[in-house]
């Protein structure tokens, strides 16, 4: 008979196992999983070394599995200036902020944070070169928009990427003109990916600080598992490594690389352990609603005469996923608007034909506008979504009013019709385009409810059930993990989020509010409130 070394007792369990769904006591023993059940048991596991925990009471459920965000991009912004709503509420706003910090630094040492959104802002417009200008005309600025899709540059910024007035378009991308045709400092796509890139995206200090902050800042929300969805060069594949072998990243780490290298990557989907491991290879098929750089089949409600356009052309991602598929990776597309989703359907048709494949799990990530005819061809390929139900919340006002319209607003992220056509599906956050907060995203994703206190939709409302699995059970397995994670059952990991109150029980308003109590990876207690 097997022993534990913990065991968790006092708490209602919500296992996510349609077995046993629901249980009095847990024990693991050397970080798994080796009895749950009644409370008699699991005491039959009991010796005297035993350590017993009294949960006083709480729910427990698997620990949250954020399946969708960018952990170092995410830590490194939390230690940078501000410049979003409520903190900057317009453009003066924003430059004042900047300005403090430039003032702060050794001349020509560039300025890069991440967050200004132009549609909550005063001015309700995008940052200039002339904005920046005011900044600073020694300093390097460089501003990410808050959906990461486009960026913003002084002619400091510039002038250091080599561009210069009559500058052409790069394929997939596009740079923003005044009326003379010159660059007005705002970049789309994979224009601001290639003025971005001339900047280190941080200093090794400043990532590895970045990496445990937001490992900490997980564990605090009661996640267990992150997924970096693109990792873009060899140091950010160090920082996790030496992260988990120095224990400052104590949460389990998945990692999509980017498909720019997939031809120099010696591994593919599943390598790894339980701590680290690589996932899905991600490609980007289109951009950001918010950036009007979604590729739509319709124009967008304020600008119909703009559609968005296609970051890797249909033709390109056609042959690159076929060719991942070949070669046994999990592909993960990027794919915003309808047309991107329908490209990206072509291409996992495409890959399906060539090498018909059991169990792909490819995946589209976002999905925000899906169409349900598009949802009936997912069902039928086996296509799997990580949807960003936060957009409900964060935009779904401007999506119904500005972006999309009454009727493609009302329907973005349709989580009931991914249920009802049976396709498995996670939620998550993006952070740090949003912050990552699993129970208020579930709630998003169960309540619909926008930031103006609009109900949006309420007829694509998910179930409790289905949105908590967005976080657990489906999260697992969309991430090919769900053997070792996502449900509370014997030979698991022991990863746990003990909670204040049932989200299963409480108001549909009231899951929000629900407070972690502790977090348990590993068997162990890695954070107490």
């Amino acid at each position: 008979m097997p022993i534990a070394d913990r065991l968790f007792t006092n708490a209602s369990f919500r296992t996510l196992d349609p077995v046993t769904p629901t249980a009095e006591a847990l024990a693991s023993w050397q970080g798994r999983i080796v009895a749950v059940g009644s409370r008699a048991d699991v005491d039959a596991l009991v010796r005297p070394d035993t350590e017993v925990i009294d949960l006083d009471g709480s729910t427990v459920l698997p620990g949250f599995i954020e399946t969708h965000m960018h952990p170092i991009a995410a830590g490194v912004q939390l230690g940078s200036p501000q410049i979003g709503y409520p903190d900057c509420r317009s453009i003066d706003d924003v430059v004042d902020v900047l300005r403090k910090a430039a003032a702060a630094l050794p001349a020509d040492e560039p300025i890069s944070v991440w967050g200004f959104d132009d549609s909550i802002m005063a001015d309700n417009r995008h940052l200039t070169r002339h904005d920046l200008n005011r900044v600073s005309t020694e300093h390097p600025v460089y501003i990410r928009h808050i959906s990461g899709h486009l960026g913003y540059a002084n002619d400091r910024m510039l002038d250091l990427a080599g561009i210069t007035d009559d500058v052409d378009d790069p394929k997939g991308g596009h740079f923003q003109r005044e009326e003379s045709g010159r660059p007005n400092g705002c970049m789309e796509e994979t224009a601001n990916f290639a003025v971005g890139a001339v900047l280190p995206f941080a200093d090794p200090a400043a990532m590895r600080a970045g990496a445990k902050s937001i490992s900490d800042h997980c564990l605090k929300v009661g996640t267990t598992t992150m997924t970096d969805a693109l990792v873009m060069d060899e140091a950010m594949y160090a920082i996790y490594q030496e992260g988990v072998e120095d224990n400052s990243i104590r949460v389990r780490t998945r990692l999509f690389p980017g498909w720019q290298f997939a031809n120099a990557l010696p591994f593919r989907t599943g390598m790894g352990n339980e701590w680290l491991s690589i996932g899905a290879l991600k490609f980007i098929s289109d951009g950001s609603i918010q950036g009007y750089t979604a590729c739509l089949c319709k124009g967008y409600h304020d600008r119909p005469d703009v559609n968005g356009y296609e970051v890797i052309p249909a033709t390109q991602l056609v042959d690159l996923v076929t060719d991942a598929h070949a070669n046994g990776w999990q592909v993960a597309v990027h794919a915003n608007g309808d047309a991107a989703i329908d490209n990206t359907l072509e291409a996992f048709e495409a890959a399906l034909a060539t090498l018909p494949r059991h169990d792909h799990r490819h995946r589209i990530e976002h999905c925000q506008t899906a169409r349900e005819d598009q949802l009936e061809r997912m069902a039928r390929l086996g296509v799997l979504a990580s949807v960003f139900a936060n957009h409900i919340w964060y935009w779904g006002d401007r999506h119904r009013d500005r972006f999309l319209g009454p009727e493609r607003g009302s329907r973005v992220d349709p989580l009931a019709s991914f249920t009802a056509h049976g396709i498995v599906h996670a939620l998550h956050c993006d952070m740090p385009v949003t912050p990552l907060d699993p129970l208020f995203t579930i709630w998003a994703a169960v309540n619909r409810i926008t930031r103006d206190g609009e109900l949006l939709g309420p007829e694509q409302r998910a179930r409790v059930a289905d949105a908590v699995a967005g976080y657990t059970s489906a999260a697992a397995f969309l991430n090919r993990e769900e053997h070792l994670k996502g449900t509370l059952e014997v030979g698991k990991l022991a990863d746990l989020v003990v909670l204040d109150d049932d989200p299963f029980v409480v108001d549909p308003m009231a899951i929000r509010d629900i407070s972690v109590r502790a977090t348990v990876v590993d068997g162990v207690t890695e954070y107490e409130a």
